[in-house]
This record gives C-alpha cells, sequence and structure tokens, in this order.
C-alpha cells in the first residue's frame, strides 16, 4: 500500500493537482488508488472514482445554501458558463456517448444524427417558432434544437447563468449534484487557436479566421475530422434556449468527454475552470432559495406546452 499511495501522490503532483483536505489517502481502497493513477496518468475519467473523479478539474463543496448563493453571485459577476448535473455521471459526456449508444462506431452515430434532423425537419416544419425555423436549413441549430427537447446528440448545454445551472444540480435529493464551469473569455483566446492549427477544415475561406469558423465543415465527414472543440451561442435563440441563457459545447468527433477537451484546450491552467459540488442536504433548501430569491424554478426554464405540461405532471402526479 505504501508503494500505491506513493504512485498516486507522484500522479497528483505530475498533474500538477494538489488535494491535501480533500482525499484521506490511507482510508481509500486499492481500487480507488488505482482508479486514481488511471485518471491522472491518462488524462481519462475513471467512474470507480465517483465524485473523487473530476477529470483533473478542482473541486469545492458546498455543504451550505449561503455558500453556494456566494459562489453563483461570484460566478456571474466573472461571466463564466456553468453546467449543472444532477449527480456524479463520471465527466461531462454528451448523451449520443452514454450508454447504450457508447458502442456506437462513428458512422453509425452520424447516421442517428442525420436521421434525427431529417424527422424532425419533415414533423417540425409547419409548427415549430420562428427561432426553431433556422433548423430546417443548418444542422448545427437543428443539433442545438434537439438537444433542449431530449434528444440525444453531440452537443452538452451551458449555461452564461449559474443560477440556472444550479437548479439543474440540485434537481435530485438522492445524490450530491455538481457544477462545472468555465471561463468563456479564456476560451474565446484559445478557442480561435484551433481554426488557425486546422484551417482548411475549420475555416470556410481556409484562412483560420476565426468570424470565417464553421462547425459544418468537418462535423459530418465519415473520417475523424481534426479534435476541436467549441462553445458556442445561438444568437437567434428559441423558448427554452433564452430561458435557460442557453451556450453549448459540441466536439468534432464523438466519444470525447468535454472536461477532458476542455482542461486541454484552456492548458490545464486551475484559474480558468473549476468544479463546484452540491451536497445533497443542501438541494431542497437551494431550489427554494432559486424560485423564490430568483425566479428559477421547473416553470421559468421550460416556457413552451410541452414544458408546461410537464410541469403540471410533476407537480400534479409526481
Amino acid at each position: 500500500m505504501a508503494d500505491t499511495l506513493q504512485a498516486v501522490r507522484e500522479a497528483y503532483a505530475e498533474a500538477r493537482l494538489d488535494y491535501p483536505n480533500q482525499l484521506a489517502w490511507e482510508e481509500l481502497s486499492l481500487e480507488m488508488h488505482e482508479a486514481l493513477i488511471h485518471v491522472y496518468r491518462t488524462g481519462r475519467g475513471d467512474k470507480r472514482l465517483g465524485p473523487f473523479n473530476a477529470h483533473g478539474w478542482d473541486s469545492t463543496e458546498l455543504s451550505s445554501v449561503s455558500d453556494a448563493l456566494q459562489v453563483l453571485l461570484k460566478l456571474q459577476g466573472k461571466r463564466w458558463l456553468s453546467r449543472g448535473q444532477p449527480q456524479h455521471w463520471g465527466g461531462l459526456v454528451p448523451s449520443i456517448d452514454r450508454d447504450p449508444l457508447q458502442q456506437l462506431t462513428r458512422a453509425e452515430k452520424l447516421v442517428r444524427e442525420r436521421q434525427s434532423i431529417d424527422q424532425f425537419r419533415s414533423t417540425a416544419r409547419v409548427f415549430s417558432n420562428p427561432g426553431e425555423q433556422k433548423a430546417q436549413i443548418n444542422d448545427i441549430v437543428a443539433l442545438m434544437v434537439l438537444r433542449h427537447y431530449g434528444v440525444p446528440t453531440r452537443l452538452l448545454d451551458w449555461s452564461l447563468s449559474p443560477f440556472v445551472a444550479a437548479y439543474f444540480a440540485a434537481e435530485q435529493n438522492e445524490q450530491d449534484g455538481e457544477i462545472w464551469t468555465f471561463s468563456y473569455q479564456d476560451y474565446v483566446i484559445e478557442g480561435k487557436e484551433q481554426w488557425v492549427k486546422w484551417k482548411e477544415d475549420t475555416t470556410t475561406d481556409r484562412t483560420g479566421a476565426d468570424i470565417q469558423f464553421d462547425a459544418q465543415l468537418s462535423s459530418f465527414r465519415a473520417d475523424d475530422p481534426p479534435p476541436w472543440i467549441v462553445a458556442a451561442f445561438y444568437g437567434e435563440g428559441f423558448h427554452r434556449q433564452n430561458a435557460q441563457s442557453g451556450f453549448y459545447t459540441m466536439t468534432s468527433r464523438f466519444g470525447i468527454d468535454h472536461a477532458d477537451a476542455l482542461r486541454t484546450l484552456l492548458r490545464y491552467d486551475q484559474s480558468r475552470f473549476h468544479r463546484y459540488v452540491i451536497k445533497k442536504d443542501v438541494k431542497p433548501d437551494l431550489r427554494t432559495a432559486l424560485r423564490e430569491d430568483h425566479g428559477i424554478w421547473q416553470g421559468s426554464l421550460f416556457p413552451d406546452a410541452a414544458g408546461a405540461a410537464h410541469t403540471v405532471k410533476l407537480k400534479v402526479f409526481g
């Protein structure tokens, strides 16, 4: 065990991470130590770690409503992007890359995406609202709309409002929730370097200019494109996106954990990204504070007929 402990400490040091107050080294099982070594040597997640596994993102526990609200106000002032998850899912994995779809090949996932987009267009053509109409001609916008209505895609939802992210993190009481957050301003600086690096694959005029980036150029090709990640906002918007101050992250390749991709893009600089854990005992009171003090609840975040019906179902039938 002594050798294993030393290997874990070296793995942390190698990854430039320090958890002096969050991990009781001697109390972890051998399996947990092996998982820690795997994470910090490979840079990829390991579900054996549960809440310890933050993909190299520094983590802070929020054990009171006042602690949580203080952090949310800080994030709002910094204008970071935030994503809330009601439990620890082992990273930031898009729905099309989770079980039971995880094992599909790129070709099979591309077929699923095309079928989803085409089916949505043929069905929603006559009744989609003005902001959703662009989904009829732009595949990326179609994926954005589909993501907000629960269809598996390679996109992840984020929000410019940390209070919205906190709502989703506090949705369920059974387990601790989490808020993943990163500096959008730093993303803008580092992100556009990707287009310079892969200018022929990512920009319409092949110059690498940020304004010429078009995700459609390489997202849907059969072979693996360059491994870029983009944080995008759909300016025209639609009801759910607007209510949730929505942003999206998307990768060109499938099977990419966005926590790993963002950490790499932001050069492993912990001042640019962070993860907060909302303890399960805090969730009920935090939801109350979000609704009473900030107007954030199920009904306000899903302002459409489908959302209203779902709210009725939850409130009336449980």
